[in-house]
């Protein structure tokens, strides 16, 4: 009787860092298109700029 094989899957070393930095852009520009002008000047960002990064893909 034959010795069965295993399967490996082969994963990119860097798809746990990607997916994780993926993850934390879609949370941090969802969070940042929430802030009012008021919250927006505290933190030293224009209503132009934070629109433009808040509409950027999450893999960009």
């Amino acid at each position: 009787m034959q010795a069965l094989a295993l399967k490996t899957v082969q994963i990119p070393a860097f798809s746990v860092n990607m997916v994780a930095t993926w993850a934390r852009r879609f949370n941090t520009r969802a969070a940042l298109a929430k802030l009012d002008n008021t919250a927006l000047e505290d933190i030293g960002v224009s209503y132009r700029q934070a629109l433009k990064e808040a509409n950027k893909p999450f893999w960009l």
